[in-house]
């Protein structure tokens, strides 16, 4: 495309040198729109940035010679706006079509659909052979996209969760009308979680009074809340023909997440959502939606009104392009070995104190016990200048996600993706002078 005349400027040799390194650098990018992969190794910004350019240069907002007089044409008061969107000021999709081609933005719709076929490899390479998309809004809006869908495609009018006091899918039901049917959790020792035979039971009694249910399932929150059985719960759904949506929030970043999926889609998977910031590194905003199912995938995107922002969009494929799937992969060892030093810590600090950390299956989260208040610890844990660990009372039906009493207060702390170790030993510290 590119027909750069640089003869008789400097001498050959010189020249020659200077094509070579200019060629080693395009064949980076051009490798990207040839293969559509994520990159095993990582790009550096300036190559992002050239990408993002070539791209952005194709939309007509960027035509020298364009005669505007569109209501929609894509201007700007300030060149901050159009850094803020990588270049994009026209957006993504056409007439509400999320994911169709736009005549005023090639540029802009080879960027959402490049990045769409990067974030397929990337999860391919992660175990998950599946469709997706790259949401332009985060995870509650997203499981709305995918519960409106459900609406259309099988006419479900009534949504079943296992319970998890987690606002935004309860909030995203009654965003677009739909009925929750509530299933009510249990205590199995210290863990709260729902029994598979309850979800079906549920199942049956809305289909008994004529209804058409879909099961909106979680896969990943705060311990001593456990992950739903999706395995079982996608089997259930098989055999009665009902629709299963996952809330993955964070499922992306441990194999303990992946691995049920992987089998859950084996069975009754129409559709998981995975939050970007929480496992790609993103500013809030955006959402991952995969499937197995491209028609119902589709189906999702047309959900969407209108066209969308491109930023989160963007946000996605700088970090798939950033990360390479090498390092990714590295994150997710250490994200492992940081949990694994979180739970010896948090055991050694149970044992001074006399508390306990909770016998619960998550990968990414462990509680400990207190004796104190543990709004309070939390509270001082902040002041500590801490962010993240959430203190629960034992009495709060909200965060227990358990609508009895629960034996214990306690105090919640993370080692997700991207945490490092001096961070864990600070925390368990600070935490040790506050109990």
């Amino acid at each position: 495309m590119l027909n750069l005349n640089f003869s008789g400027l400097i001498p050959t040799n010189m020249e020659k040198r200077g094509e070579l390194t200019l060629k080693e650098n395009l064949n980076i990018i051009e490798e990207i729109f040839n293969q559509r992969k994520i990159p095993k190794e990582g790009l550096d910004d300036d190559k992002i940035r050239l990408l993002l350019k070539i791209l952005s240069l194709m939309d007509t907002d960027k035509d020298p010679k364009v005669i505007q007089i569109g209501e929609r044409e894509a201007r700007i008061a300030s060149k901050i706006q159009n850094e803020l969107v990588g270049g994009f000021c026209h957006g993504i999709g056409r007439s509400g079509n999320l994911i169709d081609a736009q005549p005023k933005a090639p540029g802009a719709s080879i960027m959402y659909a490049l990045t769409n076929k990067i974030l397929e490899s990337f999860l391919k390479n992660l175990g998950l052979k599946v469709n997706a998309i790259a949401s332009p809004v985060a995870t509650g809006m997203s499981l709305s996209l995918c519960l409106s869908a459900a609406r259309k495609k099988y006419n479900s009018n009534v949504v079943i969760y296992p319970y998890a006091s987690h606002k935004s899918p309860i909030k995203a039901t009654s965003y677009i009308g739909m009925r929750m049917r509530l299933v009510e959790t249990k205590l199995y020792g210290d863990a709260v979680r729902v029994g598979v035979s309850d979800i079906e039971d549920a199942i049956k009694k809305e289909i008994n009074e004529s209804n058409n249910p879909c099961i909106l399932s979680t896969l990943t929150f705060f311990p001593p809340r456990e992950s739903d059985d999706i395995i079982e719960i996608s089997k259930i759904c098989e055999e009665f023909d009902v629709p299963h949506i996952i809330n993955g929030a964070y499922a992306i970043q441990n194999n303990f997440y992946i691995d049920k999926l992987k089998k859950a889609f084996k069975h009754r998977v129409d559709t998981v959502v995975s939050s970007s910031d929480k496992n790609l590194f993103t500013p809030i905003g955006g959402g991952i939606i995969y499937s197995k199912d491209k028609i119902f995938l589709r189906e999702i995107s047309l959900s969407y009104p209108g066209r969308a922002c491109a930023t989160p969009v963007v946000n996605i494929l700088i970090s798939l392009l950033s990360l390479g799937m090498d390092k990714y992969l590295d994150l997710m060892k250490k994200q492992k070995e940081s949990k694994k030093l979180l739970d010896e810590l948090l055991n050694e600090l149970a044992k001074k104190k006399g508390e306990r950390v909770l016998n619960v299956k998550n990968p990414i989260s462990s509680c400990i016990t207190t004796k104190k208040d543990p709004i309070n610890v939390a509270a001082k844990l902040y002041n500590l200048r801490i962010t993240g660990p959430r203190g629960i009372r034992k009495n709060d039906k909200f965060g227990t996600c358990y609508l009895g009493e629960y034996p214990y207060n306690y105090v919640v702390v993370n080692s997700a993706i991207g945490v490092k170790n001096e961070d864990i030993e600070l925390v368990v510290k600070k935490l040790e002078k506050v109990l």
